[in-house]
């Protein structure tokens, strides 16, 4: 048996920051093509289920488009023998109960949990658990209180909610509160960000099917589940959103002509494109966060210069795929060498060293020691929860990412400070 894992999709919503002069439409870059397509990839999968963990709507006035977009996906299932079990969410609390009875499948279309209670639904070797948004904010968690025992063969929950984050209105849950229950797997929604899900650890959030802002980078889609019997023996991502956000870091050490920066952007561009599209699946359109970084004779001159790439609305093709530029900043320094700058007794040279520190190996002690004092620092800003949406907290914790981040910030100000004493020296 075959199922097909899907979070927020988000149907009425449209993709931001695209430029106006753009080759594709909103709709075709929409969450609604992005349905459309997963239900192509059930039918051609042979799937049994197809499971929405909530946000299946962006809101109540996005009911029409829903109804006519979920409508016409369910009914093309239902003609390939396939059924949609869906949960609601904060977003959707009131209008896909609505969708739900207006769609009148009974068999085809079933919506679990309705008022915030727990329901299951026994399907061959499977067990499907759900629970449904009763009101727009839930502060407590949907297992207080609450015991389930399970079902026969392999037990899956769907829920929407934010997990490890107390005091939350949007259903807090605990990891343990998850793990306590004993199921074999919990599909999550609410958090855009897809977690490593995997048969093996088959807990956590599939993401939105679609990532509609640069907020939401990274591969997005349909998560596709093989079982054998009652025992769950694969489960990956198929990264079918037609639109897909990437951040992008050019160094600009060896320009050596500023009117040759957009060919070293197409060059670069292209390099990515061989890495993340070499096989598999692609989307339509890919958005570009661009970061400059380097040592370039060229330090004033480039802002205006990308000032000018940005407002162009940039985009050009790779293959079938179009890329734009969405945003560009600037993290370059002049032509200097920072040991040199490092022997100064000023901000700007223990800003240099500390720099120099982030090229040591892994293993180096200060190194080690400038990392693990700027991830407590993180570690307390990722705990805030207006944060918890925007990327993966794990992997902003990497080593690597850190000392990626370090660096960034740290050429920034440089930059700042270099500049400043130039013009006080003037």
């Amino acid at each position: 048996m075959k199922i097909l894992a899907i979070g927020d999709i988000h149907l009425g919503r449209r993709p931001s920051r695209i430029p106006q002069d753009f080759p594709l439409t909103s709709d075709e870059l929409s969450p609604s093509a992005a349905w459309r397509q997963t239900c192509n990839l059930a039918i051609e999968k042979n799937v049994a289920l197809v499971l929405l963990a909530g946000d299946v709507i962006e809101s109540e006035r996005d009911f029409f488009e829903g109804y006519r977009e979920l409508k016409a996906g369910v009914e093309r299932l239902a003609d390939a023998g396939i059924r949609v079990i869906a949960v609601a969410g904060n977003h959707d609390v009131e209008v896909l109960p609505r969708l739900a009875d207006a769609l009148g499948h009974e068999k085809n279309f079933v919506l679990l949990g309705r008022g915030g209670v727990w329901e299951s639904l026994e399907l061959d070797a499977v067990t499907i658990w759900g629970w449904s948004f009763p009101t727009r904010e839930v502060r407590k968690s949907p297992l207080e209180d609450i015991t389930l025992e399970r079902g026969s063969g392999f037990n899956l929950a769907l829920l929407h909610c934010d997990l490890e984050a107390s005091g939350s209105p949007y259903a807090p849950v605990k990891r343990r509160e998850l793990e306590g229950v004993g199921f074999d797997a919990w599909l999550l929604g609410h958090i855009h960000a897809p977690y490593a899900l995997s048969a093996k650890s088959p807990m956590g959030y599939l993401g939105c099917l679609s990532g509609m802002d640069p907020g939401e980078p990274g591969p997005h889609g349909p998560w596709l589940m093989n079982f054998e019997g009652e025992r769950l023996i694969d489960m990956k991502q198929i990264p079918i959103a037609p639109i897909r956000w990437e951040a992008l870091e050019i160094d600009t050490s060896e320009l050596d002509d500023l009117g040759a920066l957009e060919n070293l952007l197409v060059s670069r561009v292209g390099d990515l494109d061989r890495t993340l599209f070499s096989t598999g699946p692609s989307p339509l359109a890919i958005g570009l966060r661009v970061r400059f970084t380097g040592q370039t004779e060229f330090v004033e001159q480039l802002p205006g210069r990308i000032d000018t790439l940005v407002d162009k609305g940039s985009h050009f093709n790779v293959g079938d795929r179009v890329y734009f530029v969405e945003h560009c900043e600037t993290a370059v320094l002049p032509r200097t060498d920072l040991g040199e700058l490092a022997k100064r007794a000023d901000p700007l040279g223990l800003l240099a060293g500390k720099l120099l520190l982030l090229d040591q190996p892994a293993d180096h002690p200060e190194r080690a020691r400038l990392i693990a004092a700027a991830k407590r620092r993180m570690q307390t800003a990722l705990a805030d929860h207006q944060w918890r949406e925007l990327e993966s907290n794990a992997e902003e914790l990497l080593d690597d990412r850190i000392a990626q981040r370090l660096r960034i910030t740290g050429n920034a100000a440089l930059l700042r400070l270099y500049a400043q004493q130039q013009d006080d020296a003037a």
